[in-house]
């Protein structure tokens, strides 16, 4: 399940909160550079490739996503090669984007290879050691809009980063979540994540309490005039994340029941990016 999931996570936690980011500075009436936007969708883009191609690699190493499979795959060692080729390219993306804009974009990139390749690759394995859904939260929320913004704007300002909380949050979620079905697998492994670390029973919970804070910011950020009114359209999303919620509670044992709450979950934030982004464009 978890190597499905992944996939989702690519496409979707992967390019829009850069997306967001482009649409926030671009809200703010000053100088978009189209060239900036589209070398820095390729470096993002480039780096996710990278991301997969690590996570293949290291999880066929490891035996994180067979134990349980009954079906046998290889990854060839060509992934590793391809990965660090494709990472590669997106520092010198990076490197050029750096002298156009400001010495942050460089920094952002190293951390966001820290995040990307440690995950789960040696020595750190930040997945294995409990850490994972927060270099996940840090890297999709922080990491990608703060960088985005940035390129454009060449500043930080509070609401790219009040924007980024809200973005992170939102993505630890989906990891946190999609960890729950894999529970034994991870465990079998030496795979020390949160749900392994806390149990599914406290996990569920921390997972309650993270979505509480995640439409909370929303409502704040509102008031503070840092969320554009569409945003307002989010809390209509509270029905589907409450039935959610129960249905995640009774069926967390069954992991074929359990995942349309993952798309469930990878839905909600779907829109609450989008609705976000949309405001911002206006």
């Amino acid at each position: 399940m978890g190597r499905i999931i992944r996939y989702r996570f690519f496409l979707w936690a992967g390019l829009l909160p850069y997306l967001l980011g482009q649409a926030i500075a671009f809200n703010t009436n000053e100088s978009f550079s189209i060239k900036n936007f589209w070398l820095g969708f390729l470096g993002i883009l480039l780096v996710l490739i990278g991301v997969e191609l690590f996570n293949e690699y290291f999880d066929f190493k490891f035996g994180g996503d067979r134990i349980f499979s009954l079906k046998e795959y290889h990854i060839p060692d060509y992934f590793f090669t391809a990965g660090i080729t494709v990472f590669i390219f997106a520092f010198f993306i990076g490197l050029y984007l750096t002298f156009q804009t400001g010495w942050l974009i460089l920094l952002f990139s190293f951390l966001g290879f820290l995040g990307a390749y440690f995950y789960v690759g040696p020595p750190i394995r930040w997945a294995y050691r409990g850490f994972g859904e927060i270099v996940i939260g840090l890297c999709y929320g922080p990491g990608m809009v703060l960088g985005s913004y940035y390129l454009q704007i060449k500043r930080i300002d509070f609401t790219p980063i009040f924007i980024s909380l809200i973005c992170g949050l939102s993505t630890f979620n989906i990891a946190l979540l999609n960890e729950i079905p894999d529970y034994y697998q991870d465990k079998l492994v030496g795979k020390r994540n949160l749900v392994v670390k806390l149990g599914r029973e406290k996990a569920l919970k921390l997972l309650r309490l993270s979505l509480i804070s995640l439409f909370f910011l929303l409502g704040f950020g509102i008031v503070l005039n840092r969320v554009p009114l569409s945003g307002m359209l989010v809390f209509l999303l509270l029905p589907l994340v409450l039935k959610n919620l129960i249905l995640i509670q009774k069926n967390y044992e069954n992991p074929k029941i359990f995942i349309s709450s993952v798309n469930a979950n990878i839905t909600t934030y779907f829109l609450i990016i989008f609705l976000l982004g949309i405001g911002y464009l206006k």
